[in-house]
Parts: structure tokens; sequence; C-alpha cells
């Protein structure tokens, strides 16, 4: 398989309790249709950020766009087949999951939602301003990268639950507005002009507090939480209306189509792929 890659780390040396993770690279598929199938003896997270495909896993095929999350666990056949548009462009994790744990569960296929899409893209950035000679600080700043870019893909396999995750630091008001959404799930009229009265702040000033303590506005907020919701009640097997009126979306056409704006899948596609790929792996978590 022909690969451009604009960025290679080997060796990285990240342990970190059930988990190390031994190299990175950004592959830019060139120019085949396809690549040949291969294997191997670790596993990899694929984060597809740019482009469009399939990667087929083990002779199920999984489709790829940008913010598209595949994990390939060790010794499982896979390729990838673009589709004629853009060149695919694809960050690869390799990493070794260690736990013995069988009551952990993975998925094969994820999706990051466009703000930390986003932000993968920005930290990755980052890493062609860190070429140079090694030194202590440039190999603690790549470090620093790498987990920021892998806390978002382990969530989106289901590997690292959002609770347990060691996430970017939250101020108060962040926490305040989120535990308003969650407990409001249902209200359509939650809007930011009733937040901002309950919690006795300007409608632009509180926006402008959540963006400087999360780098997120209010919608983008309620997106990612509503998106949460969502995919824990379609796991669970509740239908597509019920989901509908319980993220406080009263039209059940309209939800299925922000749903697959946020995940590239309808609600019903998303919900066969990832009851059907679950990993009954022997991974256990980030304590």
């Amino acid at each position: 398989m022909r690969n451009y890659r604009p960025i290679i780390i080997e060796k990285i040396g990240i342990s970190l309790p059930d988990i190390e993770i031994l190299k990175l690279r950004l592959n830019e598929h060139l120019p085949e249709t396809w690549s040949s199938f291969h294997s191997h003896q670790h596993g990899q997270f694929l984060i597809y950020l740019r482009g469009r495909g399939e990667q087929t896993v083990q002779g199920k095929r999984y489709p790829a766009r940008a913010g598209t999350v595949i994990y390939v666990g060790p010794n499982e056949r896979h390729r990838f087949e673009k589709e004629m548009s853009r060149q695919p462009l694809c960050l690869v994790i390799d990493v070794n999951l260690l736990s013995k744990d069988k009551n952990r569960s993975l998925t094969t296929l994820g999706e990051l939602p466009s703000t930390e899409l986003n932000f993968i893209r920005s930290r990755i950035s980052q890493l062609f301003e860190m070429r140079g000679p090694v030194s202590e600080d440039r190999i603690i700043a790549v470090g620093a990268v790498i987990l920021d870019v892998l806390d978002p893909v382990l969530r989106a396999v289901g590997w690292l639950k959002v609770k347990e995750a060691k996430r970017r630091s939250k101020g108060t008001v962040t926490v305040r507005v989120e535990k308003i959404i969650n407990d409001n799930m249902e209200n359509s009229s939650l809007t930011l002009s009733r937040v901002s009265e309950l919690l006795r702040f300007q409608r632009d000033h509180l926006n402008r507090l959540l963006k400087k303590e999360s780098g997120l506005t209010f919608s983008q907020i309620r997106s990612q939480l509503r998106l949460k919701k969502a995919q824990g009640m379609l796991i669970k097997g509740s239908s597509v209306g019920d989901v509908s009126l319980a993220i406080g979306m009263n039209d059940q056409n309209y939800f299925a189509r922000w749903f697959r704006s946020q995940v590239g899948l309808s609600p019903t596609e998303w919900h066969s792929h990832n009851v059907d790929s679950t990993h009954h792996s022997e991974l256990d978590i980030l304590s």
C-alpha cells in the first residue's frame, strides 16, 4: 500500500493504565482506489480527517468520511477503498490495549462531533510546528498533543466513558449550563436566552463565557449532549420517534436529518453498525 506520510512519530513510548501508544502517522491515500488486505499485531485507531470511502474490517464494510473513527483490533484483516473525490486523509494511531476485563465493550465504528473533529485537526496541525531537534520540551509537547487527540477518539468508540475521561477542564459556568440542558433535554423550547435568564447572565455574555471556558458555543454544547443521549438510547433499542422526543425534537424527520449531519449515518444505520460491530474485548478503562 502506497501512502504519503507527512507526519510519522515512531517509538512514542507513552504508557498509561491499560494502554500503550506505539506510533502516530498521518496518511494521505495515494493514488490507488483501494489498498490490499493486511493486518498488524497491534491495534489501530483510524481517524478520517477528510475524504470518503469504505473501510473493510474482518469482512464487514464500514462507511468512512471526515469524523469517522474505526478501531481495528490486533490481527484483524482490513483495507480501505476510497470514493472518487478528494484524497482521503487519515490519522493512524497504533496502540496496545492491555486490560483483561471482558466486561468492557468496544465498537469498531465511531463518529466524532464536528467540534471535536475540528479540535483534532487543530491539534494535529500544531505537530507541524514542533518539527526540529529532539528536546525534552518537544517530547512533552508532542505527548500532550497525542493525549489530547486520543481522548475524544477513545470516547467515540466507547472505550473511554465520558464520566471517566480526563476531559479538558471545564469552568463552573459550562458545568451549570450542561446540567440545565441535561435536566431539560425534552424541552424543545430551551434556548440560550432562557438559560441566560436562569443563570442571571446577559445572553451574549453567557455565550462568550462558554466559548472561553470550553471552546464551544451554547448550541454546540447542546448538540453534543443531544447526540450523546440519542446514541445511548439507540444502542438500547429505543425507537427513532422516542429518541427524537427525548432530546427535544418533535419532528422525527428533522431529527433524522440532524442525526445524519452529525455522524454521517441515519439513526437506523448507526444503530445497525454499532450493535453489530461491538467488540467484547479484553479492555478496561483509564481510571
